[in-house]
């Protein structure tokens, strides 16, 4: 079974893609799924799996057969007991990063576990950092979906950047 993207709206006009999926069930990033996505087009593939959600599904030489097939795969593990500012500060960082990299015209998918959290929050943060308003960002990402945690974090953040 080959992983499913879901193909974000927009994010805007003449610019690269963006994507979420879920992790595949069967288990790390067999080389049939990360073909998948590199004949999909995938340019950069950023997996918000847990450490121990890594170690569990054994992620040993996922990203050398990601860089065979000329996909950049980025973990971006949650890190356990990282406190909440630092965290904050990681997502913001590398969602500037998949945002300079869909200004670039480079197709970035996100991927956790279920697809529906980590990733839904990277790829929303993305589109904010690329000027989309939160509640469009996230309505995109998840067609309507209640994701409240989500929402809140997305609407701090922008309230936060809002120029005085």
């Amino acid at each position: 079974m080959t992983p499913t993207l879901h193909v974000i709206a927009g994010p805007l006009p003449g610019q690269g893609r963006l994507a979420t999926l879920a992790h595949p069930r069967t288990d790390a990033w067999p080389a049939e799924h990360l073909t998948h996505l590199a004949e999909a087009g995938v340019n950069l593939l950023v997996s918000a799996l847990t450490t121990a959600e890594q170690q569990r599904l054994g992620f040993t030489g996922t990203v050398a057969e990601a860089n065979r097939l000329g996909l950049e795969f980025l973990p971006f593990p949650a890190a356990e007991g990282t406190p909440p500012r630092e965290e904050a500060a990681r997502v913001i960082g590398l969602s500037g990063r998949l945002a300079a990299n869909v200004r670039a015209g480079r197709f970035v998918a996100t991927q956790c576990f279920g697809g529906i959290g980590r990733s839904t929050l990277l790829a929303s943060m993305t589109l904010v950092l690329l000027g989309v308003p939160p509640s469009d960002a996230l309505r995109r990402v998840t067609g309507n979906a209640e994701m409240p945690v989500t929402r809140d974090w997305l609407n701090d953040f922008a309230a936060q950047r809002a120029p005085a």
